[in-house]
């Protein structure tokens, strides 16, 4: 056995086998190699009960024990790579993940399609797809959360299934463990209708951020509900103190004076000071004063 950093390894003739860790609190990130060895196998509970916030799985990583993250409960975010396709039973019991990051090296394929259907909860998830040239085209994308409930028709005496949220509808886009990116777009309509305005929000900022596989027609959608709603998405990025999103609204001229107005005041009261500064460059720049003109 070889410990690094707290992670325990078995070394095997081809590869290494992640065994278990101690009770790391915070960031982990798993290296690629050990000993000279890829990384390619993590045991069964090989993370279970830890104070894990932040876990980076190694890039040649394939397979994954039953309950690899079994209540970790501090868990936020996930990073791996799309080797990634063997996972255990029960691998997110008692986890609950907000970000997912996926590095793609061979195609489009990956496990996100388990991970989306075991985890109800809104995953926000961005995906990296390493091109042969070396360049590196990004999506982000939002799943909402969505949930069963089990009602009684008393009448009929039957148990009849509930479902809340379009989070159901986004889990189904996919096709052999590929994203469909038309068919995740073509969905905008049904979360208008069923998530909050923030929601809907975000889907439409982080496709139009990040536009892998975006057509001129689901730009358009986007666009104009974004437009609609920008009072909205200043005050959801002030909350997230996201300034690379507010540079991409100045960018793109998403922004009207309205909007950033209400998002400066908002951001002066959450006492956000980068941010702020940030929101009155882009008032001056956007929307610059007129300078007076006297006639003598």
């Amino acid at each position: 056995m070889v410990e690094r950093d707290g992670v325990f390894y078995r070394i095997e003739e081809n590869n290494a086998v992640l065994e278990s860790c101690e009770d790391i609190e915070g960031e982990l990130v798993i290296p690629d190699e050990v000993s000279g060895k890829a990384v390619t196998e993590a045991a069964p509970y090989a993370f279970s009960r830890k104070r894990i916030t932040e876990l980076t799985l190694p890039r040649y990583l394939k397979s994954a024990g039953k309950y690899l993250l079994y209540r970790c409960f501090s868990l936020k975010k996930l990073c791996f790579s799309d080797a990634w396709q063997d996972i255990g039973a029960g691998a997110f019991t008692g986890c609950r993940p907000e970000e997912i990051e996926i590095d793609f090296y061979d195609g489009e394929k990956s496990c996100l399609k388990f991970l989306v259907d075991e985890i109800r909860f809104e995953l926000r998830v961005m995906m990296r797809y390493h091109q042969p040239d070396g360049t590196v085209r990004t999506a982000k994308v939002i799943f909402p959360e969505h949930y069963e409930e089990a009602v009684e028709n008393t009448p009929a005496r039957i148990v009849e299934t509930h479902y809340h949220g379009s989070g159901g509808y986004y889990r189904q886009c996919f096709y052999n463990k590929e994203l469909n990116y038309g068919e995740y777009d073509s969905l905008l309509p049904w979360a208008i209708a069923e998530e909050e305005e923030e929601v809907v929000v975000d889907i439409a900022a982080c496709r139009l951020r990040f536009p892998y596989k975006l057509t001129e027609e689901a730009k358009k959608r986007y666009e104009e509900y974004l437009r609609e709603h920008m009072n909205c998405a200043g005050g959801l990025y002030v909350l997230r103190e996201d300034t690379d999103m507010f540079r991409f609204f100045g960018q793109a001229g998403y922004w009207t004076e309205e909007a950033l107005d209400e998002a400066i005041e908002r951001a002066s009261e959450e006492k956000s000071a980068v941010v702020l500064s940030l929101l009155m460059d882009e008032k001056h720049r956007c929307f610059p004063k007129k300078k007076k003109v006297f006639e003598l």
